[in-house]
C-alpha cells in the first residue's frame, strides 16, 4: 500500500563529526497531524527538524514531502510549502512587523493588496493590533514576537507548519496563552504541525501525536 503521509523520513543517518545523532530513523507525519518530538538534548530533534526543512542533507536515506523525495531540485519549492518558528526571536531585526509578515507572501510575489488582505485577517486569528504593524521588532514584546513568527509561518498557506521549541524563552503566563493559540490555529487550519519540545505537558495539551527521540 503507497504511504500517503505529507512528510516520511526514510532510514535517515545523520552525523555531526564523528558523532552520529540519527541511527537509521524512519518516521511518518499523517496530513492534518499535530506531532511533538520529545527527546533529552543532543537527541536529534531539532536537527529532524532541519532535515525535513532541507537545511542539512542527511548521510543517508530518503525524506519525502507530499511522496516527492526532497533533493537539490526541488528544496527551493518545498520550503515554500513549509512554515518554519524558530526558539526566541528570529525575525529580520531590520524589517517591520509587517514586512517580516509577508516575507514569504513577497517570495511567492503576491500583490500588496493580497498581503494586506492576509495580513488583517491573521492579526485578528494571533491577537496582534494594526498599530504594532510598523514597529520594529525590538520594540516589541517577546510574547508578540512570536505571533509575529506564527503569522510569517502560515501567511502563505503551508502544507506543512516546523516549530522549534517556540515558546521555550517566554514566561510561563504567555506561554500558556500562546499554546492555546497554535492549538486554535491547528484546528482551524487543519494543516500538518510538527514541534519540537522538551516539555512532556506542552506536548500532551497541544498534539495529537507524540513522537520521542
Amino acid at each position: 500500500m503507497e504511504n500517503k503521509a505529507v512528510i516520511s523520513v526514510q532510514n535517515i543517518n545523520f552525523f555531526y563529526g564523528s558523532q552520529k545523532i540519527l541511527n537509521n530513523f524512519s518516521a511518518d507525519f499523517e496530513k492534518g497531524s499535530f506531532t511533538c518530538i520529545l527527546g533529552e538534548s543532543g537527541s536529534g530533534k531539532s536537527t529532524l527538524l532541519r532535515l525535513i526543512n532541507g537545511l542539512l542533507t542527511p548521510e543517508s536515506g530518503l525524506i519525502k514531502i507530499d511522496g516527492e523525495i526532497l533533493n537539490a531540485e526541488n528544496l527551493i519549492q518545498k520550503r515554500l510549502e513549509m512554515g518554519y518558528v524558530l526558539q526566541g526571536n528570529s525575525l529580520f531585526p531590520h524589517f517591520t512587523v509587517y514586512q517580516n509578515m509577508i516575507y514569504c507572501l513577497k517570495l511567492l510575489k503576491k500583490s500588496d493588496a493580497f498581503c494586506e488582505e492576509k495580513i488583517s485577517d491573521l492579526l485578528h486569528l494571533v491577537g496582534l493590533r494594526e498599530d504594532l504593524l510598523k514597529k520594529f521588532p525590538d520594540e516589541i514584546s517577546g510574547g508578540q514576537k512570536q505571533r509575529v513568527g506564527i503569522i510569517r509561518a502560515i501567511a502563505h498557506d503551508p502544507k506543512i507548519v516546523l516549530m522549534d521549541e517556540p515558546f521555550s524563552a517566554l514566561d510561563s503566563e504567555t506561554r500558556d496563552k500562546l499554546q492555546l493559540l497554535v492549538k486554535d490555529i491547528h484546528e482551524k487550519l487543519k494543516t500538518t504541525f510538527v514541534m519540537v519540545t522538551h516539555s512532556k505537558r506542552e506536548a500532551e495539551v497541544l498534539s495529537t501525536d507524540i513522537l520521542q527521540l
